[in-house]
């Protein structure tokens, strides 16, 4: 693939293929499917997907990884997985967390520590999917455009001024025609006057949901009027 712009960044792992010898199986060319989001200075999180018969078994992703990339800046959908960046499991293992760096690229994405020094999820969300999701990779993370209808909303603390953290209840209107279903969503707001308008029995509200899991609901801020 030529890559007419190149610039460096880095490709989530949300989701991907098993690793191809789980099975007991020897694998000689395994295709290694990926779905993940692209982030780079200059450019907005960009959800895409990798297909290939050339990732080294030793480095063979998972969920939650980051890889580094080289991403054609005027189509983020164009981009090369720079695969002699990426320790194999052993050299990940073996690394000392406070390593040098190589080249423009962490060795490693240390799951381990991130989740550590992590809040517990929201909205059935981590902060990290949070932040991917409102920067339009949402689709990459199995959530889909819906609507919402407010229930009632309730302060939670500790709250966050001035307009104050709120967990708000809402009736999910299926998008995809099945039957509704309620949910818990929480936000927070940056005046008492915003929060009033948006927590009102009744308000509907553009939201982001996993049809698969009616636990994971985010406010679309993007499309809030």
């Amino acid at each position: 693939m030529r890559i007419t712009n190149p610039l460096d960044g880095w490709l989530q792992v949300v989701a991907c293929s098993p690793f191809p010898d789980a099975a007991g199986e020897m694998v000689l060319l395994p295709r290694c499917d990926i779905d993940g989001v692209i982030t780079a200075e200059r450019i907005e999180a960009t959800a895409v997907q990798y297909r290939g018969h050339d990732v080294p078994k030793p480095k063979w992703p998972r969920p939650g990884m980051m890889l580094p990339v080289t991403v054609d800046l005027a189509d983020p959908t164009r981009f090369r997985i720079e695969w002699d960046l990426v320790p194999t499991g052993r050299e990940a293992a073996s690394e000392p967390a406070d390593a040098p760096t190589r080249g423009p690229f962490p060795r490693l994405w240390r799951e381990v520590e991130h989740a550590a020094s992590s809040p517990a999820p929201v909205n059935g969300l981590t902060p990290q999917q949070t932040e991917i999701a409102l920067a339009g990779g949402a689709a990459a993370l199995g959530l889909v455009p819906a609507v919402a209808t407010v229930l009632s909303a309730r302060e939670v603390q500790p709250s966050s001024p001035p307009g104050g953290t709120w967990d708000i209840a809402v009736r999910v209107r299926d998008p995809n025609g099945g039957s509704d279903w309620e949910a818990v969503t929480r936000m927070s707001f940056s005046s008492a006057s915003r929060r009033k308008s948006r927590t009102a029995a009744g308000v509907e509200l553009p939201v982001l949901v996993d049809p698969l899991n009616h636990k994971r609901i985010i406010v679309d801020v993007q499309r809030l009027s």
